[in-house]
């Protein structure tokens, strides 16, 4: 469960001044296709966003949706891009609530990049900032969502205590929103608090907790994602055939795997859970001495763990390439600025010695011409 992208849902609504109607109207129609069609509506997003008479208010929304749809379009670096533009921005009071969002992205993003510390940096700034006055009791779902992620971060960190009791309190600000999206958020909340337990070895709890997880069939008619509740239901699979394992059933844990893989061959590559498939019916078949099957499936688990090590190590290369260039850029200007300001001084300081020059001539021509009226009258 490792590599599962943490993507929940972090649409909302940011009211625009009417000060350019075109624009307005072209950043709602990009709100309502975030989920739905988030290149599209970050294509707009970003059209909207190179318009050079935009309000603040216009590019806080234009840098939400493009940050947005980056994390759901899985394009890291560009969330990272987007989001920090948006950070340097976000100073006002109506922007407190997005800044949270958009810092719980930022530090979804660094998780999904393996980079523990760099995710908890910005997820903590994002829990210091609930505590604010100026938050309104009624963002719930913002909560949910902050403890959620701060949840995975402790789980990611093998400190499942502390990632158990994050998810304790997301579910209860996911049960108090009346937004809709908390629904689907509450039930990843579920999943992955289940698998704490399993890591505590608390079967029992994990089992009650993966029934509240899914989505069951009177929740059929509610507007969940077709891809959420496909991937939701695998995992729950998985979390079954992890807590057989643990019950020390290898072979029923297999059967539940083996299936699993089976409905999933046609579907989408999604190779975290194909790789936690894999690596769990290592252990199984080799707890059953089947060193066959143990060899083949290590040797598919070995693969796939490689293609997705170069890949992450590829986006870490390519962020560490993209803050060196914009370091140098931010170094370049500096530099730019403090020669400029050196200049700048240097006129300054010629004014000020001219006129102080210029002040004691005049003095000088005015002593030497009184000392010629003296003489002339002597």
């Amino acid at each position: 469960m490792k590599d599962w992208i943490l993507i929940i849902c972090f649409l909302f609504v940011i009211p625009v001044a009417a000060s350019n109607k075109d624009n307005t109207t072209r950043l709602s129609e990009a709100e309502k296709l975030v989920l739905v069609n988030p290149q599209k509506a970050f294509s707009i997003a970003q059209k909207v966003y190179a318009d050079p008479s935009l309000t603040h208010a216009e590019k806080i929304q234009s840098l939400f949706i493009m940050t947005n749809t980056s994390n759901l379009l899985q394009k890291p670096l560009t969330v990272i891009q987007y989001g920090n533009e948006f950070l340097k921005m976000a100073n006002n009071r109506e922007d407190l609530a997005t800044k949270i969002k958009i810092l719980g992205i930022l530090g979804n993003t660094y998780q999904f990049l393996k980079l523990n510390e760099k995710a908890r940096y910005y997820l903590d700034q994002a829990e210091l900032l609930l505590a604010s006055p100026k938050l309104k009791d009624s963002l719930d779902l913002v909560r949910g969502n902050t403890f959620y992620l701060k949840a995975m971060n402790y789980f990611y960190s093998l400190d499942s205590d502390i990632a158990i009791s994050y998810f304790n309190k997301a579910i209860d600000q996911y049960s108090r929103s009346k937004n809709p999206l908390a629904e689907i958020n509450i039930k990843l909340a579920y999943l992955n608090k289940a698998f704490c337990l399993i890591n505590q070895n608390k079967t029992q709890e994990a089992w009650e907790n993966l029934k509240f997880a899914a989505v069951t069939p009177n929740e059929a008619s509610k507007p969940y994602p077709l891809q959420f509740t496909e991937l939701q239901d695998a995992f729950i699979e998985f979390g079954n055939a992890r807590i057989l394992a643990a019950e020390n059933r290898p072979a029923q844990s297999n059967e539940v795997l083996l299936r699993l893989l089976e409905q999933r061959k046609n579907t989408p590559s999604r190779e975290d859970i194909e790789n936690d498939s894999y690596e769990l019916l290592i252990e199984n078949f080799l707890q059953l001495g089947d060193l066959a099957k143990h060899d083949y499936y290590e040797s598919l688990f070995n693969k796939q763990s490689a293609k997705s090590n170069r890949e992450s190590a590829a986006l870490v290369s390519q962020l560490i390439a993209q803050d060196s260039a914009h370091f140098a850029a931010e170094k370049k200007s500096i530099n730019r600025n403090y020669l400029l300001l050196i200049i700048v001084s240097g006129i300054i300081m010629v004014v000020i010695l001219s006129v102080i020059l210029l002040k004691t001539i005049n003095v000088y021509k005015k002593q030497r011409d009184l000392k010629k009226k003296v003489f002339s009258n002597l």
